[in-house]
């Protein structure tokens, strides 16, 4: 059993030195905490995405391929997804973020199907890893697979209902996501029966907290910035990002609305060559998806798009949206139980999805609703990076 004290505490171990700074060198064929990094998944500029399972010698090596599909269930707890990052990446470590993120959401509401879950995160001299629940494919994927790439409206609804939901509890711990795609919606790994049907949010290295707690317990949104940097994937961020505004939670539902738009239509700017996309979307105004969505969804995304407008602390009409979802499934006798388009079948022992139809007051309640002081004065030194 790994230890679930999910902080980056610092590791008295030498670590690896990386060929420069802020690289970090191939990991596979090293033992963390009694596990194996057996396969490489993914790596960037500043780490690496890797496959662990528990050590037992002479029975788990490395591996140049890997089936992910073929882990059977009564082995899948011995696998973990590790994710190492250099400690000297620019900003800073962004597994800080992951962490803090995860550990507030499990906090806070014990434990959520839409999220894996860490545990261990450690801190070593050049490098910092963190071991993750392993999930199975990414929205992304899934896409590839089906007819048409497009989803059909029975699953893409529950896809929008689960993926909304998931949005929605990270702004209740706090948070905004700023990198919304389907890249970053991944299903329970195809053998887990407890989490293979539920839609997971992944990948927070973008996130921002945009609420703090002060000394004395006192939470308040934190002041918008008059200018920001570009944040996200051109293709999928909200309007206002091209005009380098500060993201709100309002920005994070129009970049899961446009995901969702993709997947069950092309946007108008899918097929646009990226040196014009900026320019390209500029030329739309949000609304404009509204004739690409099933009706029942017009008169929540007109009310979001007046939302949109207000005050940077104004709260996206969750509720409203998801209630159109949960129409449109009911108006098209849809059933949260159907298998999705990617399913051949559905294991008996799989959690029942009906709990996802009655779940307004859930959309409509916030963790903080009660706590937060609307001023925006706050001290300079309560401000985070």
């Amino acid at each position: 059993m790994i230890s679930s004290k999910c902080s980056l505490t610092t590791s008295t171990s030498n670590g690896t030195s990386p060929d420069e700074k802020t690289n970090l060198p191939d990991l596979t064929g090293r033992l963390l905490k009694d596990h194996l990094l057996i396969y490489k998944i993914d790596e960037g500029g500043f780490g690496g995405i890797y496959l662990a399972r528990k050590y037992e010698k002479g029975k788990v090596n490395v591996t140049p391929k890997f089936d992910f599909s073929s882990i059977p269930s009564n082995e899948l707890n011995e696998y973990y997804v590790v994710k190492a990052e250099s400690n000297f990446t620019e900003g800073g470590c962004g597994l800080k973020m992951e962490v803090k993120i995860l550990n507030k959401i499990k906090k806070i509401f014990n434990k959520s199907e839409q999220f894996a879950e860490i545990t261990i995160a450690n801190r070593r001299s050049k490098y910092s890893y963190v071991f993750m629940t392993l999930l199975g494919q990414s929205l992304k994927h899934l896409l590839r697979i089906v007819p048409n790439g497009k989803f059909t409206d029975s699953t893409w609804l529950r896809i929008g209902i689960q993926s909304l939901y998931s949005v929605k509890q990270l702004h209740e711990v706090g948070f905004i996501h700023r990198d919304l795609k389907p890249a970053n919606f991944v299903i329970g790994h195809n053998n887990d029966v407890m989490r293979c049907r539920f839609i997971h949010l992944i990948d927070f290295g973008l996130s921002r907290q945009y609420i703090i707690e002060d000394e004395i317990g006192k939470i308040r949104y934190r002041k918008a910035r008059k200018r920001v940097d570009f944040r996200g994937t051109e293709r999928y961020c909200s309007m206002s990002m091209h005009y380098d505004k500060e993201q709100k939670r309002v920005d994070d539902i129009w970049s899961l609305l446009f995901a969702l738009t993709e997947m069950r239509n092309d946007l108008p700017w899918s097929n646009v060559d990226s040196d014009k996309l900026e320019e390209t979307k500029k030329s739309y105004k949000s609304i404009c998806i509204i004739k690409l969505l099933p009706i029942e969804l017009e008169n929540s995304i007109k009310n979001l798009d007046i939302i949109s407008n207000e005050n940077f602390d104004e709260r996206p009409n969750y509720e409203e949206i998801y209630k159109s979802l949960v129409d449109c499934m009911k108006n098209n006798n849809y059933s949260f139980d159907d298998k999705y388009d990617w399913e051949k079948e559905i294991d008996k022992n799989c959690p029942k999805m009906t709990k996802y139809s009655d779940m307004y007051n859930l959309f409509a309640k916030d963790h903080f609703s009660n706590r937060i002081i609307i001023n925006n004065d706050i001290n300079k030194k309560n401000e985070l990076k």
